[in-house]
């Protein structure tokens, strides 16, 4: 499943600057954010509910994760999940402070 995944994620590094953000493109954010809660999810929670946000990411359908650099671009794109994608977003991040770091 795609959430504990994400939260795995979140845990391993949060304390090297890197921050996850969930965004609810639906009108109920109090179902989102107790989903969160529920998931013992720390990271934060955005409301997209004029989709600005997913379109300017181009968000069609989801799940989709992207990772966005320190500039705002987005850099790394997956829709839908499997565990590969788990494991593929654990090495993209890496890729992301080792690009951050030598900036």
């Amino acid at each position: 499943m795609e959430f504990p995944r994400l939260v795995e994620l979140h845990n391993k590094y949060e304390g090297l600057g890197v921050q996850f953000i969930s965004i609810d493109s639906g009108e109920d954010s109090a179902q989102a954010a107790s989903f969160l809660e529920e998931n013992s999810a720390r990271h934060i929670l955005l409301s997209d509910a004029d989709d600005k946000v997913s379109d300017a990411y181009r968000v069609f359908a989801i799940p989709v994760t992207v990772l966005i650099d320190q500039e705002g671009r987005a850099v790394f794109r997956h829709l839908g999940y499997t565990d590969e994608i788990g494991d593929r977003l654990d090495k993209e991040i890496e890729t992301l402070i080792v690009w951050r770091d030598a900036a």
